[in-house]
């Protein structure tokens, strides 16, 4: 290796130096329950890098009846966001057997969706079911991460209530977000996302967060 090469390989490391060390990551994990019984875990990693930020979401759900397994589902999705707008969105789903799939980019004034349910755009603005930020409540179209079809949403506050976690109940705010979505979302006067509830076959599920901390709402604002 010569001076030269060297030399090069030092600014190209100096350069990206500055762009490692200002990512944070925060991660979260919920545990699910229906009927009192434990069925699966919903688990996130919200990464940011200056405009960049990078939502994983995991999903594994496995419902059993007498020891025998009656519904499994599992979703793998991620989502990239410059500055506030979705700049992409892929997913896939299992739905108990049923295959689902999202894939979707920002292009000009809209972003593109090609999925199993919905082909065709959505507004610039469009939020996601990821849930994890009350950003999205301020936006009147949502992208479903399974299937891609969008969804009106018409978030109504719902009143104050104390929500379980794992670690302990904390004060929240319900939001139910009208008749093309179905669920309840509770969030904190920090903005982080304490968990969900939504009925499935007669039966209510609720999301338990192992822990708040440390906190997602940052990395949306920085």
């Amino acid at each position: 290796m010569n001076r030269r090469t060297l030399l090069l390989g030092a600014t190209a490391a100096g350069l990206l130096a500055p762009a490692i060390a200002r990512a944070q990551t925060a991660a979260r994990s919920y545990r699910l329950e229906r009927g009192g019984s434990d069925i699966g875990h919903h688990d996130l990693t919200v990464t940011r890098a200056g405009e960049e930020l990078v939502v994983a979401i995991d999903i594994d759900i496995t419902v059993r009846l007498l020891g025998i397994v009656a519904y499994r589902y599992t979703m793998v999705n991620e989502e990239r966001w410059q500055g506030g707008t979705l700049a992409s969105i892929r997913s896939r789903t299992d739905n108990n057997g049923e295959d689902a799939f999202v894939t979707a980019h920002r292009a000009g004034g809209v972003i593109e969706i090609e999925g199993s349910t919905y082909s065709g755009t959505a507004p610039l603005d469009s939020g996601t079911t990821t849930y994890w930020t009350p950003a999205m409540l301020e936006r009147p179209t949502w992208i479903a991460t399974q299937g891609g079809k969008p969804l009106a949403i018409t978030p109504t506050r719902a009143g104050r209530s104390d929500y379980p976690t794992q670690g302990g109940s904390v004060p929240a705010t319900a939001w139910t977000l009208g008749p093309e979505l179905a669920a309840t979302l509770f969030y904190t006067d920090a903005g982080e996302w304490a968990g969900s509830t939504f009925d499935a076959r007669g039966a209510q599920v609720r999301y338990l967060a192992a822990s708040l901390t440390p906190p997602l709402a940052p990395l949306w604002r920085s």
